[in-house]
């Protein structure tokens, strides 16, 4: 038992200086970071940032073979908002032009419209499309009035 105590001792003699020794080279020396190219593996690209959106303004153009629109965005969320923007539309959206369902080939330029979906990175992609028709512009009244204007009197004989 005694030889035991006497290694113990002399085991902690000897490794004390050793782990106060690194701890003191390790505090000193300067942090190596290795990324991983240096050990020969690809960098994983950095995921693109998914996030809702929402446009609301006037069809500028419809192209339905591509499955997307174009957006002269007057309002919406700050990444749209005054800018024009086109849109991915997948068969999953939910289209409706004043009311009704309808399909992305029934939209057309100057329909006021709003667009909610989800942006990724750059790309956005709609969940939900709901177009107006624009207004029609009232027609100017015609310039000769049929109607007589007070104190027009066309009843003197000539």
């Amino acid at each position: 038992m005694r030889h035991f105590a006497v290694a113990a001792v002399l085991a902690a003699a000897v490794t004390g200086p050793l782990v106060s020794t690194a701890t003191i080279a390790s505090a000193a020396a300067p942090a190596v970071t290795v990324t991983a190219a240096e050990h020969g593996k690809p960098a994983k690209p950095a995921k693109p940032v998914r996030s809702q959106f929402s446009a609301v303004g006037t069809v500028v153009a419809v192209d339905s073979g591509a499955g997307t629109i174009t957006v002269a965005a007057r309002a919406g969320t700050k990444d749209v908002k005054g800018t024009t923007v086109t849109i991915a539309v997948p068969a999953t959206a939910r289209i409706t032009i004043n009311g009704a369902r309808k399909r992305l080939a029934d939209l057309a330029a100057g329909y006021r419209v709003t667009v909610t979906g989800t942006r990724t990175g750059t790309a956005y992609t709609a969940a939900r499309v709901q177009a107006t028709k624009a207004r029609p512009a009232p027609a100017p009244s015609p310039s000769g009035s049929a109607t007589p204007e007070p104190g027009d009197d066309n009843t003197h004989a000539a």
